[in-house]
């Protein structure tokens, strides 16, 4: 999938993937974290917003779950939490006209 970003997270020697999800994935997560605008989202949150991102290489939805993210060092979970939102779930004007501009391509 072309759409599926590769990353390394510190201290780490291998790539992680990083897929965007659906947009029902995508809504309900913006939505949830909504919620806690300007507060820190609970763990299980952040765990879960993690998973939905997280890939194989060909960008399938990767099978970790919540308890092994959960399990995992903070400062990996958190870097790839903030990559997940840097990444595959940003949604700025600049994500959405570069989708429209690839749309329109498509139609040519």
């Amino acid at each position: 999938m072309s759409d599926t970003v590769s990353v390394t997270p510190p201290g780490s020697d291998e790539a992680v993937y990083l897929r965007p999800p659906t947009f029902a994935e995508w809504h309900a997560l913006a939505k949830e974290h909504r919620e806690f605008e300007g507060k820190t989202p609970p763990a299980e949150l952040i765990a879960r917003t993690v998973v939905t991102c997280l890939a194989d290489a060909d960008g399938k939805p990767a099978k970790t779950e919540k308890a092994k993210v959960l399990a995992w060092p903070h400062r990996k979970a958190m870097w790839l939490y903030a990559k997940c939102w840097e990444t595959v779930l940003r949604s700025d004007d600049a994500v959405v006209e570069e989708a429209e501009k690839n749309s329109a391509a498509g139609q040519d």
